[in-house]
């Protein structure tokens, strides 16, 4: 079989779990747990730059207006994958841990950061379009890695012969 015929054969299928209690992250849910884990370190940088007399707020705020489409989906995203095997108090109680613990995790500041390179990501942030895939992309870049609550789902590839 040539080269060009396998990739042609290959399929990608998401291994879910197989009880709701125990769902695991599809590559998407972690991509929405990577950009708002940006859009909290940009939020808690910007309240510890305050204290340091390093006003970025009126980018950050003009951050959250201009991008308030995407960070809504995202949130959207993140509160169902809770959903899965709880009732509707202990979901959002599952997605209030999540995000407090990404809070959390961006308290003690960067080390290796200091409020001008926040301000640079927020300017970056503010250039970018206004789409999934931009802030997406400065999170990564970023180096957003958001810890989970659970496992990521296994992506499995399946060669096809014709």
């Amino acid at each position: 079989m040539s080269f060009k015929k396998i990739l042609a054969a290959i399929g990608i299928a998401t291994t879910v779990a197989a009880s709701p209690a125990s769902a695991c992250w599809s590559p998407r849910a972690v991509e929405a747990a990577q950009v708002r884990d940006f859009e909290t370190m940009l939020m808690v940088a910007t309240l510890r730059c305050r204290t340091k007399d390093v006003s970025i707020g009126e980018d950050y705020n003009r951050f959250v207006r201009e991008k308030r489409a995407v960070l809504t989906a995202v949130n959207d995203e993140l509160r169902s994958q809770f959903v899965p095997g709880r009732t509707s108090n202990a979901a959002l109680e599952a997605y209030d841990r999540f995000v407090t613990s990404i809070a959390n995790t961006h308290g003690g500041g960067s080390p290796s950061r200091e409020c001008a390179d926040f301000h640079n990501m927020l300017n970056a942030a503010l250039a970018a379009e206004t789409a999934r895939g931009a802030l997406l992309d400065l999170a990564v870049q970023a180096g957003s890695d958001p810890a989970l609550p659970e496992e990521r789902c296994l992506v499995q590839i399946a060669l096809v012969q014709h």
